[in-house]
This record gives structure tokens, C-alpha cells and sequence, in this order.
């Protein structure tokens, strides 16, 4: 599957343009949860610092859509995940060290804790000024009222937008499905269609039959697959 990235998306792709100076890629942002980026676990995977279930970090999606990117651009693309050890994260607990990372597990900091969101917590990151952003999260989200996760949702795509208005792809549930969450995305997506898509998976039937029942390599190439398509033909 990602030698359609390699080969023939690139075709046809066209020049990948971001924000509002119409320019190459060159800072991207993943934020994520364990499927974006995950610490390994003697259990289910002694790979870690990538997306779980990958068999290496040149096989999941954030490294598999940043080698596509840097591809076809000709500008690599760094990519920065946090370290693997940093501690859980509680509501009232002082801000994570996450340092100048790009790629970040945000289960803890939004996903359980949507319901009090500030972009604070992630301001070095939005102040970085990426032009891509994926927003991949929502399978670990406590139940709670769901017009908070909107208003979280919004408030963190629109420090994005003040910062750098970057083109910001947000996938669809992975693990199993969830309507509600998945239309609240594409709500607040379509609030700004010009700079942000919503990446239904759906179509690419993610194997999720990896560790601890995420994607595997052939998972991970889906998603990847999917979201270069939607950033591929975004102009």
C-alpha cells in the first residue's frame, strides 16, 4: 500500500500547498494518542517512541506520511516525538515537559480531560507554527458531554489557526467506531473547509489485529495511505 505513496500518488498529487503562504511543508504537527505515539511494553511490543502496533518507527503512520511528504516536496521533515517516559498526566498537575516535540500522545492532557482544555498545555507546540497538522484522538475519551469535546476541539483549531493557519487533518475513529465523535469532527471541520479536512478511514479498513488491538504495519500504511490522499489533493 505505501508504494502508492511512493509511486503513483505522487503523480498525480500535484504540489502540496500549505497555509496561507502557498509554500512546501515544512513543519508538520501529530497529535495523537497511542496510535500516534506509544512507549514500548514488554507484553504486546519492545518497540516503542511510534505508534503502537508498528514493528518500527519507520512503520507507522506519522514516520510513513513524513517520509511521503519529504518525498515529494524535496524538504525533510523533523520529526520530534516526546520521550517515552514521561509520567500520566491528572487534571491540576503542573504541565507536561514536552519540550520542542512534534509528535505528542495527547490521551491524558485532552482525550480524559477535554472537558477543562487549554491550549496552554501544548502552547510551545502550537507556537511553533507547524503548516500540517493531523489530528489523530478520540478512542480514549471519557464519557462526558459531548458539547464540551466541540468546544475543546474548536478552541485548540483555533489557536492553531491564530498561530499559523496551518491545512489540519483530522482522522475518524479507529478502533471500532463512534458516530457522535466522529460527527462533532466533521462539524468542526467544516466551520473552516479551506484549511481543515476530515479523513473518514472507513474506506481503508485499518487492520487493527496488531498488540493490544491497534494497528499493525499494513494498519499503519492505511492510515497513512488515507491522510496523504486527503493532503495530496487539498490545494
Amino acid at each position: 500500500m505505501m508504494a502508492t505513496i511512493g509511486a503513483s500518488a505522487l503523480v498525480h498529487a500535484g504540489d502540496v500547498s500549505t497555509g496561507a503562504t502557498n509554500s512546501a511543508a515544512r513543519k508538520i504537527l501529530f497529535l495523537g494518542n497511542s496510535i500516534t505515539l506509544h512507549g514500548p511494553y514488554v507484553a504486546w511490543s519492545r518497540v516503542g517512541g511510534c505508534g503502537m502496533a508498528a514493528s518500527a518507527p519507520e512503520k507507522d503512520y506519522v514516520h510513513l506520511l513524513a517520509s511521503a511528504l519529504a518525498t515529494h516536496t524535496g524538504t525533510p521533515l523533523r520529526i520530534a516525538p516526546t520521550p517515552c517516559d514521561l509520567p500520566r498526566w491528572y487534571y491540576g498537575n503542573p504541565p507536561l515537559a514536552l519540550g520542542d516535540a512534534n509528535v505528542l500522545n495527547i490521551a491524558d492532557i485532552f482525550e480524559r480531560n477535554y472537558a477543562t482544555w487549554e491550549n496552554a498545555r501544548i502552547q510551545r507546540q502550537i507556537d511553533g507554527k507547524p503548516d500540517i497538522v493531523v489530528l489523530q484522538f478520540g478512542e480514549n475519551m471519557v464519557p462526558g458531554d459531548m458539547e464540551k469535546f466541540k468546544v475543546a476541539l474548536e478552541t485548540l483549531m483555533t489557536g492553531l489557526k491564530i498561530s499559523s493557519n496551518p491545512r489540519i487533518f483530522v482522522t475518524s475513529f479507529i478502533l471500532g467506531s463512534n458516530p457522535v465523535i466522529d460527527k462533532i469532527k466533521r462539524q468542526v471541520c467544516a466551520e473552516d473547509p479551506g484549511q481543515r479536512v476530515f479523513v473518514d478511514l472507513a474506506p481503508a479498513r485499518v487492520d487493527t489485529s496488531g498488540a493490544a488491538g491497534h494497528p499493525n504495519d499494513a494498519g499503519m500504511a492505511a492510515i497513512a495511505e488515507a491522510i496523504w490522499k486527503a493532503v495530496s489533493e487539498k490545494k
